[in-house]
């Protein structure tokens, strides 16, 4: 089953941060900048539970009419 997520296109100066601070910090700028995102989102999470939300629906397999019947 393959899928298609959205990849948004970070600003060059967005990629250089990441990629300077990951270095400064041992790790793949990849996961310094999921685990921004997801600090970010946590702190979110007392105005929406947004992250929650988005697991919950990634975790429930959709239905289509079709299916259903």
């Amino acid at each position: 089953m393959s899928r298609t997520l959205y990849s948004p296109r970070l600003s060059d100066d967005v990629v250089r941060a990441l990629y300077r601070e990951g270095q400064r910090r041992r790790m793949p700028m990849t996961r310094l900048a999921d685990d921004l995102l997801r600090h970010s989102l946590d702190s979110l999470a007392e105005v929406v539970p947004v992250l929650h939300l988005c697991e919950e629906e990634s975790a429930e397999p959709s239905l289509s009419d079709d299916d259903a019947a």
